[in-house]
Order: C-alpha cells, then structure tokens, then sequence
C-alpha cells in the first residue's frame, strides 16, 4: 500500500481553508478602512482578482505541481490516491497568499483597489479548496456546472494528468490548449 508522505507543515480540508480566510478577512478590512479612488470599482476590481485567480490556479496546477519539486511529489502522490484529499502545505499557502497580501502595500498609492484586487485573489483561492474537496466526494454533483468540473478533474486524475488542470474553469484549458478532446 502506498502511504502519503505530507511534509509536517500540512493542513487537510478545511483546516486548509484558516490561512486565506484570515488573510481574505484582513484585505476587506483594509479595501474597507481605504478611501476611495475615482474611476477604480472596487467591486469591479474584487472580480478581477476572482478571474485572474482561475488563471493564476491554472497555471500553479499545470506548472508548480507537476512540474517542481517537492509539490510534484506531493502531487502526485495525490494523483496515485485521489480518494485522500491532498494537503496544502503551510508554505505553499504561505507562498501564494505573500505576494497576494503584499500587493496592496506595494501599491500604497492605490491601497485600496490593491485591496480589493488581492481579496478577489483569495476569494478564488478559497472557492477552489472548496470546490476541489467536493470533486473528491465519492457522490456525483447534482448541479451542472459542478458535474463538469468533476468529470474534468476525475478524467486529470484518472487518464491524462496532462490535461483539464483548471479545477474552477475549463476556461484556461481551452484558451491554453489542454482542454479534454471531445
């Protein structure tokens, strides 16, 4: 039986979900506390960062987890037992939701649109812990675009780990050439 070797630093669903939530709550606090800046929605500006975290999820997936060390292995140990949900290491999370978080202070001048912009980041982060818990269940989704997803990632997962990297969208697969031929 092949056991999963996690490093120590490791959280499950949803412990997995402390790390951004904390963060995400910290960015509304300051896109909230940050005067506003004529021309830029805020709103407007917490979408984009949700789209951009689907191309930004896409590419960690196709890239950082199958192609760099130690996450491929870890991911691919996930691939090899789809049934037990894959941590997210601490310095993964810590990785991604760093530049996230420093981004509105980079851009003090814009501190609040910056803020705005980094919680839609973590949003989709968030979304897509959740969604890639729920295409583990052992149940099929009932609701469509959810049933898609599913399908895609148990086709990633179970006969070509070289396409449908995007757990939220097929969006990135079809623009980037690695959607499911149908």
């Amino acid at each position: 039986m092949h056991t999963l070797r996690f490093p120590a630093a490791a959280f499950g669903f949803p412990q997995s979900l402390l790390l951004p939530s904390i963060a995400a709550l910290a960015m509304l606090w300051l896109w909230m506390r940050s005067p506003a800046v004529d021309g830029l929605s805020g709103p407007g500006l917490m979408v984009a960062g949700l789209c951009a975290w689907t191309l930004l999820e896409y590419l960690l997936h196709r890239l950082m987890l199958h192609r760099v060390e130690p996450f491929k292995g870890w991911h691919l140990q996930h691939h090899l037992r789809p049934d037990v949900p894959m941590r997210t290491p601490v310095v993964f999370s810590g990785m991604l939701i760093l530049p996230v978080v420093s981004l509105p202070i980079l851009l003090h001048t814009l501190f609040g649109p910056a803020a705005a912009f980094s919680l839609g980041l973590l949003v989709g982060h968030l979304l897509q812990e959740i969604v890639h818990h729920r295409l583990h269940m052992a149940t099929h989704p009932v609701n469509p675009w959810l049933l898609e997803r599913w399908r895609e990632h148990a086709f990633h997962h179970h006969r070509n780990e070289h396409v449908a990297y995007g757990t939220l969208t097929g969006l990135w697969d079809g623009v980037l050439g690695t959607s499911i031929a149908r």
